[in-house]
């Protein structure tokens, strides 16, 4: 009786129209293909001729907020193709959800039961309430702080290159709070300004706060403003954040710290990199290049030069990327958490995974192990596709492909020399990277979604 009920719900769901999960499929897909179009347009190149594919890429790239680029975007693209590309950043960003409910609401539209559910759904929420609510706030919170940075970044940038200055400003902000990765200033990111603390400090602030995810914003200030009431003590604001928020601060401070131990130790003496900087740079471009790699993609030293043991920590902090309700990409760091935790309990001999004395349920647990499974299968397809298709040595493919499916943007310089099957997997593996490869696997089997009622007896297998 009970799976005859979900089966006329889940019929009466399909009459209604597409689930969640293919709408932001689709969503990406259609904001894609019209950036595309635009980008094609004589007016969005300064030679006037136009590239279907080298135009779908920077969509691509542009929606996904992944950064990796075929051709120069300061110099190729005009001011109108530059704008095209912006308005697709933060359209990424925000995401598909978030803006068509955004513009709902500027025009004083009706948000429905429905649309309440879609935004549910794609935030990955547990009630309906405050759903309009949570995306005012991702809205606000958003624009304050690119402002915010694009002020910041006006500092520097204003008496450098004039009125341009503010135009570079904004872009940048823009660009990295959605850690997308694309700037308009030079062929070489930020290179330039590896030697100054505002610029960098400035984009890792903005890398951050889009990538820690919107629930922790929201809960840290719900608890901020509790302390100025005075209903808790200064010292207990930790202890008053919610566990997801625990979760993403641990881990999210401690890659960030780990990874740029890791990459200082190994760069320290490399002339390529950081060999030659002074102390306190080697520091600052360090933890620069650990928060670029949380889905970002801004360069301070070449990507090329970096050593082997770098690059693998690179990889690997590429392919946990930033945390979930964000604007970063990767499996994410609480889906790294759970699988990290469940291991720990594994070895430990619990039967339950505990973590901050809460048990996780098992259905989350093995929603990250898919999530990861998936992402890193995904990984070694495309990476094993461009070496036969492009002839790139294995570093360099791997660290490309992390790049593009993590949404991180960093590349050891082979972007440009894609040919066009190369450009095509890439574009594949920045869309999948952005949708989410569990997201892909969900939309094409909804049909199959019944909870099978059928309890089989257990299965005696050897493992390890």
């Amino acid at each position: 009786m009970k799976t005859n009920i979900k089966a006329d719900i889940l019929f009466e769901r399909k009459k209604k129209g597409l689930s969640t999960t293919s709408q932001i499929i689709l969503g990406f897909l259609c904001a894609i293909l019209i950036g595309a179009i635009l980008l094609s347009l004589p007016v969005a190149t300064v030679s006037g001729e136009s590239n279907f594919l080298t135009a779908l890429f920077t969509s691509t790239t542009s929606v996904c907020v992944t950064g990796l680029v075929v051709v120069d975007t300061f110099s190729y693209w005009t001011l109108f193709g530059k704008i095209v590309i912006l308005i697709l950043i933060q359209l990424g960003g925000l995401g598909i959800v978030a803006f068509t409910s955004s513009i709902l609401l500027m025009f004083n539209k009706k948000v429905t039961l429905k649309d309440r559910m879609v935004i549910q759904d794609a935030y990955n929420l547990n009630n309906l309430q405050g759903m309009v609510i949570f995306v005012k706030k991702i809205i606000f919170g958003t624009f304050t702080i690119e402002i915010i940075g694009a002020f910041l970044y006006m500092i520097e940038f204003v008496p450098l290159y004039g009125a341009k200055g503010v135009w570079y400003s904004f872009f940048n902000s823009i660009s990295a709070f959605c850690n997308a990765g694309i700037d308009i200033i030079g062929n070489n990111s930020l290179i330039s300004f590896n030697s100054s603390p505002l610029v960098l400090i400035t984009t890792m602030m903005l890398i951050f706060n889009g990538g820690i995810g919107f629930v922790v914003w929201w809960d840290v200030i719900d608890v901020i403003k509790k302390i100025i009431k005075k209903e808790i003590k200064p010292l207990d604001f930790y202890r008053n954040l919610a566990l997801h928020s625990k979760l993403v601060i641990n881990i999210t401070f401690g890659l960030i710290f780990v990874g740029g131990l890791l990459i200082f130790l190994f760069e320290h003496s490399n002339t390529g990199t950081i060999g030659e900087m002074t102390l306190g740079d080697k520091i600052l471009n360090s933890l620069f290049q650990s928060v670029t790699l949380r889905t970002a993609g801004f360069a301070a030293v070449d990507q090329g030069a970096l050593t082997e043991p770098s690059v693998m920590i690179c990889i690997v902090l590429m392919i946990i990327g930033g945390s979930p309700v964000g604007t970063a990409g990767g499996i994410k760091t609480v889906t790294f958490a759970v699988l990290f935790f469940a291991v720990l309990a594994v070895v430990r001999g619990r039967k339950e995974t505990v973590v901050f004395n809460k048990s996780i349920n098992d259905n989350l647990i093995r929603k990250s192990l898919a999530v990861a499974f998936i992402s890193i299968s995904a990984f070694f397809f495309f990476s094993i596709l461009l070496i036969v298709t492009n002839g790139f040595s294995l570093t360099d493919a791997i660290f490309e492909v992390a790049s593009a499916i993590a949404t991180v943007g960093l590349s050891r310089g082979i972007t440009p020399e894609l040919n066009n099957i190369g450009r095509v997997i890439i574009i594949i593996a920045m869309y999948l990277g952005r949708i989410g490869p569990i997201s892909m696997f969900v939309a094409f089997s909804n049909k199959y979604s019944i909870k099978n009622s059928i309890h089989y007896s257990e299965a005696e297998i050897i493992v390890g």
